[in-house]
């Protein structure tokens, strides 16, 4: 069950939206919010993983310093309350690979532009994240169709009880 509560979860989280090409390296997703190729971003701490070769500017991150912030940009995270320090990393860690990472450009929905699908990750990363977040709050009963909380109930459950 962990692997399949924060997989869907984690492709919610990598939406964004891409041409129809297929990207090669040192590409960077071409949604008008990324770099059009990936360079160095020295004063980039939050997200600093791709300081060395980011598809973002600082500017581009400042709203994940705190994550709940990321509700004015549709991200369903805060509708039920603050998330707890160790979800939010996790969090974060999504946001900064979606929003800087030239590697999101390798994985695009063949039909949906705004997606990104089939991205590898390793149970233990799954597991890792559901463990962190497994106790917060969420509405968003499908991450994966629903990734705006656009159909959120006003019914806050925890990450556990989702299924």
């Amino acid at each position: 069950m962990m692997v399949t509560m924060a997989t869907p979860l984690l492709l919610a989280l990598l939406v964004g939206a891409l041409p129809s090409r297929a990207f090669g390296e040192g590409a960077c997703l071409q949604d008008g919010k990324h770099k059009t190729t990936p360079s160095a971003e020295p004063q980039l701490t939050e997200c600093s993983l791709y300081a060395d070769n980011a598809c973002c500017t600082v500017e581009d991150v400042q709203d994940i310093a705190h994550v709940p912030a990321l509700s004015n940009k549709n991200a369903p995270w805060d509708h039920c309350g603050h998330l707890s320090s160790t979800c939010e990393v996790f969090l974060k860690r999504v946001s900064c690979f979606y929003r800087c990472s030239p590697d999101a450009a390798r994985w695009p929905h063949p039909r949906r532009r705004s997606y990104i699908q089939a991205v590898p990750l390793c149970h233990s990363f799954c597991r890792d994240w559901f463990d962190a977040c497994r106790m917060d709050l969420t509405c968003a009963r499908n991450w994966a169709r629903d990734p705006r909380g656009h159909n959120c109930t006003g019914t806050c459950v925890q990450y556990q009880q989702v299924g």
